[in-house]
């Protein structure tokens, strides 16, 4: 069974939502996504669409602050092996798994910048 996660969701005209990661896939059809960089105006950040690269930044960063709110809702719930699962999937880290759980627990946030 996979690791169930809390998560934000977004939507073009609701308000976003917390979910748990098994119940995304049953938003998915009614206009759910994971980030919400789909649905901002990249004129509301002072980025011409039509500047590609600044667009493309603009989305990155969007995404990387969808993603630490998300590891920020789990991180103080996880477990060893989630903690460890997380850091490798989402920063290419590997954790020192013969620390107490604490420990792990300030890495990954360390990891996620909080």
């Amino acid at each position: 069974m996979a690791n169930i996660y809390k998560r934000w969701i977004y939507h073009k005209t609701e308000e976003a939502k917390i979910i748990n990661s098994d119940e995304f896939d049953s938003y998915k059809d009614d206009g759910w996504k994971d980030s919400p960089a789909e649905f901002c105006k990249t004129t509301d950040f002072n980025v011409d669409p039509k500047d590609k690269e600044k667009v493309q930044a603009l989305g990155e960063a969007i995404e990387g602050v969808a993603d630490r709110i998300n590891g920020e809702l789990n991180v103080n719930v996880m477990d060893k092996e989630q903690l460890a699962m997380f850091a490798k999937e989402h920063f290419n880290a590997d954790l020192e798994m013969n620390k107490r759980i604490g420990t792990l627990r300030k890495q990954v946030k360390k990891l996620i910048g909080g």
